[in-house]
């Protein structure tokens, strides 16, 4: 597949919120771009954080978003988050998500990425991509 042109640079997007590991912007094409900015280790607090915001993203838009979310960093998940995705209170954020599309190029990464999926059957798709062109791509046809 064709690698994606840029459609603007990180400077030009809209910056929806920030959380201790993640920040949020809206892409002209009405994607969310997710993009990590520190390893902080995913605890059930940051998981929360995150959730919340996604909420509240979707809320101020007026419906589910897609999220492109892009991550070079390894992420260690705790036990607790683990444990917490698995729940209904966890499930309840599903609502506010039509789908993800997690993008990375480490290989480690996209191992830990599909067993975070694997802790429990996803409300929404959500798939693990190499390259961003086939990731925009399934992300937009949701």
């Amino acid at each position: 597949m064709k690698e994606e042109q840029p459609i603007a640079t990180m400077e030009q997007l809209q910056k929806l919120g920030q959380t201790q590991n993640s920040a949020y912007f809206m892409r002209p094409d009405g994607l969310i771009l997710a993009t990590t900015v520190n390893s902080t280790p995913l605890t059930k607090t940051v998981i929360l954080e995150n959730f919340e915001l996604i909420k509240q993203i979707s809320t101020d838009l007026g419906q589910p978003i897609k999220i492109l979310a892009e991550s070079e960093q390894l992420q260690r998940l705790s036990r607790c988050a683990r444990d917490y995705m698995r729940t209904e209170e966890a499930q309840k954020y599903d609502q506010y998500v039509i789908g993800t599309a997690m993008l990375t190029q480490n290989q480690l990464a996209k191992m830990l990425a599909n067993f975070i999926m694997g802790l429990r059957k996803q409300a929404r798709p959500m798939k693990i991509f190499t390259n961003k062109a086939d990731a925009l791509v399934w992300l937009k046809s949701l």
